[in-house]
């Protein structure tokens, strides 16, 4: 009777086994020829709700009415609907319910479907946060945090805003690691970005000495232009013999500004060397990147009035936000 008992146990775990393993083995969606890429800061993307804010900064910046961030999200479907990226990479959301307010404005007005990703950060000052809308192709999403082995060393500092989405296709040989990020603001906080953007780097290395497609993309808030390879985009680049490219240096004028009102380049699109080669089986090859220096822009371009009348300013002339969209594009060979 127990040899039955035993048998019939160890029977039930193979079987338990060999289910938990095809659960997991998903089938993979069929990956599109060409793959568009979008980081865009979309400004203060805050619905006019203000009961779920609790920061002040946070209450003053949300939209003041419905009609208000109705047009906000109209222009930003219209945006997406005409450049129909297959990644987007969004920063300063509100949380998960913008994501699914521009999905579905998307859908019921342009007929093109969007997935969301989000895990709310831990930014309480702003209450700023970031997200991701992708066609196809998300196998996983997750966050991460330092030990304490880590914080107590001093090399890094949080990222409070920031989420890594792993991509399978079936036909595609390698992962496609994406990691969005907002780093800290102003030119004062360099030494506290190149350790936000050390941290990155660091969660990033397993996929990247692995010879894994990486992309890293965001408002990096550097004050490094394209080709300088310095601070906060150094740390990024690495110095090992695994270093990421600046997308951004391939432009046919690398000095475009991301920015709608200062002559900055704070949006990057970061890379592993692979994503620019063509290497063996079937693999993303870089072939393109794009600033929509025009895709944001209602009636006359902003100025520096832009952010001192955002919330006033007549909605026919508010430009949509004081970020640029930038798109990187690669096919699959």
């Amino acid at each position: 009777m127990l040899n039955r008992i035993v048998t019939s146990w160890n029977l039930t775990l193979v079987l338990l086994g060999t289910f938990h393993a095809t659960a997991c083995a998903q089938p993979f969606d069929e990956a599109p020829p060409t793959l568009r890429v979008m980081t865009w800061n979309v400004e203060w993307m805050f619905d006019d709700y203000q009961g779920d804010n609790r920061s002040k900064l946070a209450k003053e910046q949300s939209s003041p009415s419905q009609e208000y961030w109705n047009t906000k999200v109209d222009g930003v479907a219209e945006v997406l609907a005409t450049q129909k990226p297959d990644i987007i990479a969004l920063q300063e959301i509100e949380g998960l319910q913008t994501l699914a307010d521009i999905a579905s404005r998307v859908k019921s007005k342009h007929s093109i479907s969007y997935r969301y990703v989000f895990i709310q950060g831990t930014d309480t000052f702003t209450e700023q946060d970031v997200g991701m809308l992708v066609h196809n192709g998300v196998a996983s999403f997750r966050r991460h945090e330092q030990s304490k082995t880590m914080f107590d060393s001093g090399e890094y500092y949080n990222l409070s805003k920031h989420l890594i989405s792993e991509f399978r296709w079936s036909s595609v040989d390698s992962p496609l690691t994406v990691m969005t990020v907002h780093l800290r603001a102003t030119a004062e906080a360099e030494e506290t970005r190149v350790k936000q953007a050390k941290l990155a780097r660091h969660w990033l290395e397993p996929q990247l000495i692995a010879g894994q497609d990486v992309i890293l993309l965001g408002d990096l808030n550097s004050e490094h232009a394209a080709g300088n390879v310095d601070g906060d985009i150094a740390a990024i680049v690495g110095d090992s013999q695994v270093k990421m490219v600046d997308l951004l240096a391939q432009l046919p004028n690398p000095k475009l500004p991301t920015h709608l009102v200062l002559d900055k380049q704070f949006d990057r699109i970061l890379v592993s060397e692979s994503l620019l080669n063509d290497g063996p089986g079937m693999d993303w090859s870089f072939t393109g990147i794009e600033i929509l220096s025009d895709a944001v822009v209602r009636g006359k371009r902003d100025g520096e009035e832009h952010w001192h009348n955002r919330l006033t300013m007549p909605l026919e002339e508010l430009d949509l936000s004081d970020h640029l969209p930038v798109v990187a594009t690669f096919e699959l060979k």
